[in-house]
């Protein structure tokens, strides 16, 4: 740090020259994330000062909060919202982590219960015989060896988020991957099979990083009440997108996505709170939410689901306005919330559905552009992401290669930021709200020539 600060002219011109480094948008494909709506940012900038780490300063931004937890609850289908539990967080990532940490907490709960069992036995066979004594003693600690040999392990399918990578490390959890279908989604049988004495829950996902996909939570929520298990859904991208789908071929037709080949909108996707089964969501409002970074939301069923792990992440705050503090975070800044309260309400579900709509039709119009030039996308895209195989598919190392070479040529060559997929070889598009036709035209048309079509 110099002695002397600068001026606000020459500053400025610094900050003026870091923000032309970074990204406008204007060519990318790759991110989830979009330009924030105005009114998001607008209201970004008026809670600035606001830290709802401390919500008795920050009263107002803490009714925000409420009303931001109760909106997404009822958006995902919750019975009552007004009961639902929850709080914002920097995004997905923080979500995950804080939605794994309550289930293995719940879990050595439960565990500790059991251990406390096997002492209180072993206790109990003083009274008996010394024989009995022994031969209990024994069992008793073959049966406290391997409660003391256990590893927490946490079944999730195999095109999970990679921040699910990080909560293993941090958590120190085993990561069960369950297998996928045709579609890269779970395969439900595959996640049973893997459940043991050891499992703290289960993941499902609602519009997957790498395919947009959204697995089949209406029979994960069967297997975790048979089973007794938390359900965790990750719908950080889906979260603000399948609720606006149309559900009908007839409103199909009648809105601007007339004509398209998506079928994901034909019925109502089940995939939160109006199934039994699943105990908390994650969605991120800074991606199709329109909101500002960071941007990120968990909601639990209700705060019983919670119990007892609430209490063993709670710490007492002397120095702040509350008595305790329960998040992972401490300071959270109060101008997220104000950013997703106000895009929330100032949309409502109709301007969401527009947004939904649009991102869908690019989706459809990319992949009328594709076949136009004798491609179609690796799967069918159930919403607004795009995958494409661009080897000849006879050798999947020369394929990862080729696509690996064909993306660095697009930003290099071009200007163009595209993405890859990592369980197959090939290249991922995200059709969000800053991206237009004329983006994919021109996009598209660079890609042929690097492909020599």
């Amino acid at each position: 740090m110099n002695e002397k600060g600068v001026s606000e002219e020459e500053l400025f011109a610094q900050l003026s020259s870091f923000s032309n480094a970074d990204t406008n948008f204007k060519k990318v494909f790759s991110s989830m994330c979009t330009i924030p709506h105005p009114v998001a940012v607008a209201a970004q900038q008026q809670f600035s000062l606001s830290n709802i780490g401390d919500p008795g300063l920050f009263q107002g931004t803490s009714q925000m909060e409420a009303e931001v937890i109760r909106m997404s609850a009822s958006l995902l289908g919750h019975p009552d919202s007004s009961s639902a539990f929850g709080h914002l967080t920097s995004g997905g990532t923080e979500s995950n982590i804080e939605a794994v940490l309550h289930m293995k907490n719940r879990f050595l709960n439960s565990f500790s219960n059991a251990e406390n069992a096997i002492e209180n036995a072993v206790e109990n066979t003083v009274e008996n015989t010394v024989e009995n004594t022994v031969e209990n003693t024994v069992e008793n600690k073959s049966n406290n060896d391997q409660l003391n040999q256990f590893k927490p392990n946490l079944i999730l399918p195999k095109t999970a988020h990679f921040s699910f990578e990080k909560i293993a490390n941090l958590l120190d959890i085993e990561l069960k991957k369950a297998d996928i279908d045709s579609k890269f989604r779970a395969v439900p049988e595959s996640m049973e099979s893997l459940i043991d004495e050891n499992t703290i829950g289960l993941i499902g996902i609602a519009g997957n990083t790498e395919f947009g996909g959204c697995d089949p939570v209406e029979s994960l929520s069967k297997i975790a009440i048979k089973h007794n298990l938390p359900l965790h859904i990750d719908a950080a991208f889906g979260g603000f997108v399948y609720p606006f789908l149309p559900e009908s071929d007839s409103s199909a037709k009648s809105s601007s996505m007339k004509g398209n080949n998506i079928k994901a909108g034909n019925k109502k996707i089940k995939f939160a709170f109006d199934l039994p089964g699943v105990t908390s969501v994650s969605i991120d409002p800074h991606k199709m939410g329109l909101s500002v970074i960071p941007g990120g939301i968990l909601i639990f069923r209700n705060e019983s689901v919670l119990y007892p792990s609430l209490d063993k992440i709670k710490v007492k705050t002397p120095y702040l306005t509350i008595k305790y503090q329960s998040t992972l975070t401490g300071t959270r800044p109060g101008s997220s919330v104000a950013a997703t309260y106000a895009v929330m309400k100032h949309l409502g579900a109709e301007g969401y559905r527009k947004n939904v709509a649009y991102c869908m039709d690019l989706t459809d119009y990319f992949q009328k552009e594709l076949n136009k030039i004798g491609l179609k996308p690796y799967i069918e895209p159930e919403i607004n992401i795009i995958t494409l195989h661009v080897g000849d598919g006879k050798d999947k190392t020369a394929d990862r290669e080729k696509t690996e070479k064909i993306r660095a040529e697009l930003l290099e060559k071009y200007g163009w930021n595209v993405s890859a997929t990592k369980t197959v070889p090939a290249l991922r598009f995200v059709l969000m709200p800053h991206v237009t036709k004329e983006d994919i035209t021109a996009m598209l048309s660079d890609l042929k020539e690097l492909l020599e079509i």
